[in-house]
């Protein structure tokens, strides 16, 4: 027994929940964005608490406590010695992204990603006026992804100025090995490419896994690299808006914090105050927190492979995202999103929204108790049963 209670049920509702509160719907049981259903660590309310005794809550800056928090964090978590000089920061991961493109592109040039990949990689691109290169993952018959590095190279031209990537990979739930990372940093060299890495998962890592940050392989991907991270996903932090990135390279680092600059974006303290106890403090939480994160997800992929054999589902390396194919079903895109609503009343993410060409795959959170998520499966198995497609 730990000394957390990651089976405690906590009401989310009626608290302005994203997850919760907008799904049209009290009977939907929610296993859809990638927000934990689990209380933060207590050591992180404490923190929060204690700042918020202060019933002052001015302008703030990022000081040497925080700073000091992350490098330590990144050395002891990745094994990747940064300096503190290397950091800048943004409200989160996905503002990163954009300002990225922001400061190290112009528009018409082309942005290399590897998909089914989280929908805000595409945003991030076409929205700024970017050019989207879509290097699609190769999918085995169980369902593991790689990467097929052949394609990959022949895609890139002299318009092609940034290859961005998802480590671990969401929703494909894969850790990118050594080999495959060093490969990938062979090809950014040889075409003088910017790498942009989102490793906001980074810390959802299961038993024969381990993240390396492609930045951290050698001298010349440092100085070509911008690493995302953030404590959002990992303690559950969110709506807290904190996040940070990594640039060695003092002048992607000055076009990245001119973006920042220009949009005058401030600091949240809650953020801060968050992210320094998280980091200092509750680690520990963390390491229970995998340890359950991991029984359900294997208790998940076995539960569908017993009971729902017509989804297919395969474990993820990382993350708390199961990536699931329901081709058997033979329903696309909002069509199968349907179903599982209408006839499930579960909401999980629709696979189409990852990949054109995933319409019949859907991505399921398991980053709950356990009695939540043996609810949620069991709806999905009921609903399959049931149905007579």
């Amino acid at each position: 027994m730990g000394n957390y209670n990651f089976d405690a049920i906590i009401d989310r509702r009626g608290t302005d929940c994203l997850k919760w509160d907008s799904n049209g719907s009290p009977d939907i049981h929610p296993m859809w964005v990638a927000d934990m259903d689990f209380a933060v660590a207590p050591q992180i309310q404490k923190a929060m608490e204690k700042r918020l005794s202060n019933p002052v809550y001015g302008y703030t800056f990022h000081g040497e406590g925080l700073i000091n928090s992350i490098v330590s964090w990144v050395g002891r978590r990745y094994g990747w010695e940064i300096s503190g000089e290397w950091l800048a920061f943004s409200p989160g991961v996905v503002p990163a992204l954009s300002m990225s493109i922001l400061a190290l592109t112009n528009p018409g040039d082309r942005v290399l990603i590897m998909t089914p990949v989280y929908r805000p990689f595409y945003n991030s691109i076409r929205e700024n006026g970017r050019v989207i290169i879509d290097n699609p993952l190769l999918k085995d018959e169980n369902g593991r992804y790689s990467i097929d590095f052949d394609l990959l190279e022949s895609q890139i031209d002299s318009r092609c100025k940034v290859m961005m990537m998802c480590n671990p990979h969401n929703p494909a739930g894969r850790v990118w090995t050594l080999e495959e990372l060093q490969r990938l940093a062979d090809i950014a060299k040889r075409h003088d490419l910017i790498v942009i890495s989102d490793e906001i998962h980074a810390d959802f890592i299961y038993s024969g896994h381990k993240h390396i940050s492609i930045a951290s392989l050698s001298e010349d991907m440092m100085q070509r690299t911008i690493t995302a991270y953030a404590p959002s996903k990992t303690f559950n932090l969110a709506g807290l808006c904190q996040s940070y990135v990594v640039i060695p390279n003092k002048r992607l680092r000055d076009a990245f914090m001119g973006v920042y600059d220009a949009l005058d974006l401030g600091s949240n303290i809650f953020g801060m105050t968050a992210l320094t106890a998280a980091y200092n403090e509750a680690e520990d939480w963390l390491d229970e927190l995998l340890s359950y994160l991991e029984a359900n997800r294997d208790y998940a992929v076995n539960y569908i492979r017993e009971n729902i054999p017509q989804i297919k589902v395969y474990p993820p390396d990382g993350t708390y995202l199961l990536w699931l194919d329901c081709s058997a079903l033979g329903l696309e895109k909002e069509d199968l999103n349907r179903f599982f609503l209408e006839q499930a009343h579960v909401r999980m993410n629709a696979g189409y929204r990852f990949a054109d060409r995933c319409g019949s795959f859907m991505r399921l959170n398991i980053g709950c108790p356990r009695s939540m998520l043996t609810e949620g499966l069991e709806r999905i198995r009921t609903a399959v049963s049931n149905s007579k497609i």
